[in-house]
Order: structure tokens, then sequence, then C-alpha cells
């Protein structure tokens, strides 16, 4: 089958349904939709239509099936009374999302045919790649080609790797000497620009070699910058494109700091190399050390010329300075930040800190206090340091019941529902955006409610993001799989506040979450990594699709947690940066001295796992509100960070009292 015809089997399909149905509506739709789900298994299985029930025919999802039997034959047997069946029903179901699968497949069969009096007015509006190069080829086949050639150029042009449909066109531009050596190493500069040498070496492969030979060396720059440098290094009059050195230096201090900060006397040595590309070089090695943590990062960003410490880079200037202790620095460098960024709560509270240690408490105090009422990180944080209650600001909002009905009565939220008790979820997506375009803030929050009552949390959280409605915490912070979290807090002794953060920032409560990395369910396991988990827990080996069921991925989820914490001597923060990025990643970031916990999670080099760790920090305090408990502080959610080798005794005397503790009872 198509590989977009389903992103999953129907088998699985009907298994996850089978668990989302638990959470529909008991009566007479429930037959129609085991009907449904058997009959779309036929068509992925290959197996022969049964006649349709009138039930099934009256079914909402009933066009769904319609469409995925046509694209089924347009796979076996396209001609052109299928094509005439096929345009029937896109004009009936004009604008429908039960239409955008099936059309995308009927053109590119049209194209695959030749059928282009049919495929080019129909393929106009039609955004896809492969689509466009089809339009292309189009045009020349049927002598459409005003201004063909300069558009046809325009997509070869892009830094990318086209689709197998570009062939023909690129292959006609070459045949008729349309690619000039100025525009190969257009687009050769193109894809360098873009950082892929990869793309970049092989463009240059049609270059005359006087032309390719720079480019080549910029895009093994890109490919291998420590071994392309040392070259640059030890050749110092071999001429370099200042882009090309900067890029490939740029790209060695991200991944090996050390090895930066290694080579850049040499490469500052090389004679003809302007002030200003020394200064980004400088600057380059400075942010690189300071990913590293290097207690010469300071040092460095002193050796940088100050025009360029702005923005990012500023930012991270200040987050050296505060590593290091220094936040005399620190504060120098948040003092020349710009007003969008100096206002931000987190450079509020970090010039707070520094000016608590340069100044005294009571200069820190009254700017504490601006940001310490929010409802964040940071203004958990600076409440802390007031020694105030935290302020959540929690405000439920009204519940219309009318509006609620009028939305469920909706035809296409209707679908949307029942889509998403088949488990189809990406269609359910299409069908609730597309009833909910143009809608008003207050029709989002009902819509809220009403997908909250449906079991669909995912849309809910998001529909309130729409609607600019942040204060509703009970909706934005439901507590759905309730069995399966306690008893994945009983087995682990994580509590279930934590599970539950964890869940809704890694798939916001979709069992059914996919990742481009094959992350799977509510706590995003890879498989592999799940069947270790399972083997040192001497839990049943799970499959990839059992990671899909709730259960199975959160008693697994919390059991990599409870590894990850037992590793860590209980530490949340860095369990949690090392379930985001890997405890390889996290003993590498851990400090050579004992440092406060928010200075450690602000130098974390990525910046997905810095957010990540806030946010399920204040997820945790939002959970303990939905309960009626007093939040936890972070101060103690948080204490100090320790280096390794004091992490590593600590555990190995907690397990040494334990099983001493053991060995008496």
């Amino acid at each position: 089958m198509n590989k977009r015809f389903h992103w999953i089997s129907w088998a699985l399909v009907a298994w996850l349904a089978a668990h989302a149905a638990a959470a529909a509506p008991i009566g007479h739709e429930a037959a129609a939709r085991r009907q449904f789900l058997a009959a779309m298994h036929r068509v992925e299985s290959g197996e022969a239509d049964e006649r349709d029930s009138p039930l099934l025919r009256n079914y909402p999802l009933y066009e769904y099936l319609r469409a995925a039997r046509l694209q089924r034959d347009l796979l076996s047997r396209p001609d052109e009374a299928l094509d005439r069946r096929i345009e029937r029903f896109l004009t009936s179901h004009a604008g429908e999302p039960v239409t955008r699968d099936l059309e995308l497949d009927w053109l590119l069969s049209l194209a695959a045919r030749s059928r282009w009096n049919t495929f080019l007015p129909r393929a106009a509006h039609i955004e896809d790649a492969r689509v466009a190069c089809d339009r292309l080829a189009g045009r020349l086949a049927t002598g459409r080609t005003d201004d063909w050639p300069a558009q046809a150029i325009a997509r070869w042009l892009e830094p990318r790797r086209q689709p197998a449909e570009c062939t023909p066109v690129f292959a006609w531009l070459r045949r008729h000497g349309d690619l000039s050596d100025d525009l190969r190493e257009l687009r050769t500069r193109a894809a360098l620009a873009a950082g892929d040498g990869h793309l970049a070496q092989r463009d240059a492969e049609d270059l005359p070699p006087a032309r390719a030979a720079p480019l080549r060396l910029w895009a093994r720059l890109l490919e291998a910058p420590a071994r392309t440098l040392e070259s640059v290094a030890d050749e110092p009059t071999v001429d370099v494109p200042a882009a090309a050195l900067e890029a490939g230096f740029e790209r060695l201090s991200r991944r090996d700091g050390a090895a930066a900060m290694a080579l850049l006397p040499r490469l500052l040595a090389r004679r003809g190399e302007t002030s200003a590309l020394r200064g980004r070089l400088r600057l380059d090695a400075a942010l690189g050390a300071a990913y590293d943590h290097d207690p010469d990062a300071l040092a460095a960003f002193a050796a940088v010329p100050p025009a360029l410490i702005a923005g990012p880079a500023a930012e991270w200037g200040i987050r050296a300075a505060l590593w290091a202790g220094d936040y005399r620095q620190a504060l120098t460098w948040i003092e020349r930040l710009p007003a969008d960024l100096a206002t931000e709560p987190r450079w509020q509270y970090w010039r707070a800190r520094a000016l608590a240690k340069t100044t005294g408490p009571a200069a820190a105090r009254p700017v504490y206090a601006g940001i310490a009422g929010m409802r964040n990180f940071y203004g958990y944080l600076a409440a802390d340091r007031l020694h105030q209650p935290y302020h959540l600001h929690a405000h439920p909002t009204a519940i219309d019941w009318r509006t609620q009905r009028r939305l469920a009565s909706q035809p296409g939220l209707i679908r949307a529902r029942e889509l998403f008790y088949c488990a189809m979820y990406g269609r359910a997506a299409r069908e609730w955006a597309a009833a909910l375009a143009g809608a008003d803030a207050d029709t989002l929050v009902q819509a809220a409610h009403l997908a909250t009552r449906w079991g669909w949390y995912e849309q809910s959280i998001v529909a309130l993001k729409r609607a600019d409605q942040w204060d509703d915490l009970r909706l934005r912070y439901p507590r759905p799989y309730a069995a399966a979290v306690a008893a994945a807090s009983r087995l682990t002794h994580v509590p279930a506040d934590w599970l539950l953060a964890v869940m809704r920032q890694e798939s916001l409560y979709q069992p059914y979450a996919l990742s481009t990395a094959d992350a799977r369910g509510l706590m995003q396991l890879q498989p592999a990594t799940a069947v270790r988990i399972a083997r040192r827990w001497h839990l049943r080996r799970p499959s990839p699709r059992d990671l899909l069921e709730p259960y199975i991925a959160v008693r697994l989820g919390a059991a990599y947690l409870r590894d990850l914490l037992d590793r860590y001597d209980g530490r949340l923060d860095l369990s949690l940066a090392a379930y985001n990025a890997g405890p390889n990643a996290v003993d590498r970031w851990l400090p050579k001295r004992p440092m406060a916990a928010d200075v450690w999670i602000e130098n974390i080099p990525y910046t997905e796992t810095r957010a990540y760790i806030r946010a399920i920090v204040e997820h945790i305090v939002a959970f303990a509100w939905t309960r009626g408990i007093r939040p936890p502080r972070l101060r103690r959610l948080l204490p100090r960070v320790y280096p390794a080798a004091t992490i590593e005794a600590r555990v190995h005397e907690g397990a040494r009292k334990k099983n001493r503790g053991g060995n008496k009872g």
C-alpha cells in the first residue's frame, strides 16, 4: 500500500480504537463504529468488500470508507472510469478534510499516467513538492511553457533534496544547457549556506575544477571540521573563504569546544584574515567554551569585540559568568541586554540574583518582587527567595452547555469525535481544525471543555492556547489514565504528579504519539530503551505496539525515571535532563564543584532540555494545585548539584545502607 494511505496498519488502528472506544459513549454508534473499522481493515488487507448495511451507510465516517476504497482501486486498477468516480467524489466534498489524501494520491496517479489535461487544472492549488514537479513536467509535455524555464530553475535552485518527480524536469534543463556554471555555483552556495555539506559536495561535481575547489573545501569544513581545520591551520597561505572558515569553526565549537579553543590561535595567526573574521572566530570559540563549561570561557568572552556580544551570545556570556560564580560580570552583561531580553522573567531573576551577590539582598528584593507573582519557573524561584507563597492565578472558565451542544452537533466535529474514537488521529485533528477555523475565543473555550469530555485532552489544551486562555488550570492539567499512573507510582515510588508532568510534556496525553526518532506512546520511549527497562525490572518484554498502550507505557516510563533518579541520587533536575537528552550528556554537564540548581539548569547547553526541565517543574506545581494541596517548593525539588564523584559516592552509600538494613531485617 501507499505509505501515506495509513500511518500505521489497520490491525494496529483497530487495536488502538478498542482502547480509545473505552472513553466513547455507549449506544447504537458502537455497532456502526465496529462495522466501519472492519470495512476499513478489509480495504487495507485487500479482502473483498462486503455489502454495506444501512447502519454503516448512515455512519458519520462512511465517506472516509468510500475514499479509502477509491484510494485502494487507484493503486490496483487506475483507469478513466475510476478517474471520473474520484472526480465526482472530490467535487461533491470540495474543501472537506475527507478529500485530502485521496486528492493527492489521485493527482500523483494522473501524472504518472501522463493524463496532463486532467491533472494540470486540478493541481494548481496543491502545495506538495511532488505535485509541483509534476506540474512542471505536465506543462512541458503539453507545450505550456510560458516562464517555464524560470520556474523550473527556481525549483532546481532550492538547496534541498528534491523528489523523484523532479528528475525528468531537471534532466531537460541539463540537456538544453539551461543550467550554467553560474547557476550551479549559486545552488552549491545555497546548500552550503543551509549547512548541507553533503549536497554541496554532490552539486560541486558538475563545476569546473577551479570553481569547485573552494566550494568543496567549504563542504569539507562542514562535514569534517576538525580534520579540515587542522589542515587549514597547517597551510596558512591557502586561501579559504571567510564564510567557509567561520562555518567550519562554528560547527567545531559546537561539537568540541576544547578542540576549537586549542585551534583558535593558529587560525588567528593566518595571514590576510580580516579583523571582523577574527572577532567572529573568537566569539565562536567563547560560545563553544561556554557550552562545554570550560573554566576559560569568561576569558574567551573577554577577548571578543564587545559589539559582537549581543542576543544569544550575550545570554551565553551571562551563563558562563554564572557558572564561574562571577556575578559582577553577569550583572554587567545583564545590564547591557536590549529591553526585549532584559524584561524577560529569566533575566529579571538573574539580575536579582546578581544584585543580591554583589550589592546585597535589599537591592535584589524589589526585582524579585516584580516577578514573584508569576506562574512560571522564574516566578516560583523568585517567590522562594522572598519566602512568599506561589501565585497560580487559577480561574476556571465558564461552562456554556448550549454552545457545547451546538458544537457537538456540527457535522465536522461529529466526524472529528468518531475519528478520534476510531484511533484515526491525524484525520480527527484535521476535521477538528477545519470545524473550528475562525472560531472566536469563547467558542474555543467551550470546544476545549467538549474535547475534555470526550477524553481528547490534546485538542482541549491546544484550543485553550488558541483562545489565549491560560488560567483554567483544571482544564489545562487533567489527570487521565489514573489507574495506570497510580499503579506505576506504587511500583516505582515516583510521585504520580511527576509522572503526569512528564506525560504531559512528552506526549500531551496522546497514547498514540510517534516521534521522528521512533519514540512512542504517552512517555515517549524508544522500543530498544523500553526493552532494556523491562529486562531490568523483570517485566514482560514490550513490543513497539505495546508502547501505545497506556498501562504499559506509563509503567515503563516510570521505571525509566526511577532508574535515572537512582543513578543521580534522587535529583529531579538531573533525572529529567537525562530523560530528555540522555545520561551521557548529563554526565558531561555535571559541575566540578557544588553548584546551585538554578545555575546548573541555566547552563545546560541544549535549549530544548533547559525548557523541558522548566516546563515539567511548572507542571508538577500545577498538578499539586489540582489536587488541592500546597504545591512543592522549587527550593526543595531542586537542591544543589554536586560533582559526579560526590553523586556516585552518595548513591553507593545509600545502596550500602539499604543492603545493611535489609540484612538486619
